[in-house]
Formats: structure tokens, C-alpha cells, sequence
């Protein structure tokens, strides 16, 4: 009988690691001086599992064109690395290094940083969530 209930309890605890992970909607804004996307505002749905980030992106341009991309990256206490892939806007080799702003109390939850993309230039992203 303690068998079965060991056995009975491991299952349950390695089928619930994936449910440890932290899902988060993060409000995003992407802001570039440079071609390409001027402005576009959605959505990060955010899965982070201890430090490791994945995810997937829905924004909209300042044209009303609807931008995807994907998510994966790494947090290192209040910095974060992200690696956007997919981009639907064609934009490639896109890693964004964000941080917490400068001077951020306690009531703020947002991210600032900027995008350095291959061949494309960059642009800034500010997160709140």
C-alpha cells in the first residue's frame, strides 16, 4: 500500500512540474525610430519556469498590419533576455535585453530595453505587467 502511494505520488508531482511554471500577459509596446515598425502595442502571453522564459507574442503596428513572433530567453534576477524568432514583420536575429526602468518603486511592474536585430537596426520595447 506505501508503495502504490509513493508511486501514485511521484506521478502526480512530475505531471504538475509544468504547472509550477509562472504565466503572465505582459502589455507590451514596441517603439523604433528606424524603417520598419514605427510603433506596434499587444501582447506577450509569458510562461517562466524558474528562470528559463518562452512564450508567444500578438501585436498590432501603428498601420493596423497584425505582428506574431515567438519567445525565448532566460532572467537573471530583474534583467531578461529574449530571443523573438518568427517575426512575421520579417525581422530576423531580434534579441531584446530589458531591465527594470530607473528609478521603479515598489507599485511599478515593468520592464524597458532595447531590441538589436540582425541587419534591421533596433528599436525599444517597455513591458508592464
Amino acid at each position: 500500500m506505501t508503495k502504490l502511494t509513493l508511486i501514485t505520488t511521484a506521478t502526480l508531482v512530475a505531471m504538475s512540474a509544468s504547472a509550477l511554471a509562472d504565466s503572465q500577459i505582459w502589455n507590451v509596446t514596441e517603439e523604433g525610430s528606424s524603417g520598419g515598425i514605427k510603433s506596434a502595442q499587444g501582447q506577450w502571453s509569458v510562461n517562466i519556469d524558474d528562470n528559463k522564459i518562452s512564450g508567444s507574442a500578438n501585436m498590432q503596428s501603428d498601420k493596423g498590419n497584425i505582428l506574431t513572433y515567438t519567445l525565448d530567453g532566460s532572467k537573471n534576477g530583474s534583467d531578461y533576455s529574449v530571443t523573438m524568432s518568427k517575426r512575421t514583420d520579417d525581422k530576423n536575429g531580434c534579441v531584446w535585453t530589458g531591465h527594470s526602468p530607473v528609478n521603479a518603486d515598489s507599485k511599478s511592474h515593468g520592464l524597458i530595453g532595447q531590441v538589436r536585430c540582425d541587419h534591421n537596426g533596433g528599436f525599444t520595447i517597455r513591458a508592464g505587467f
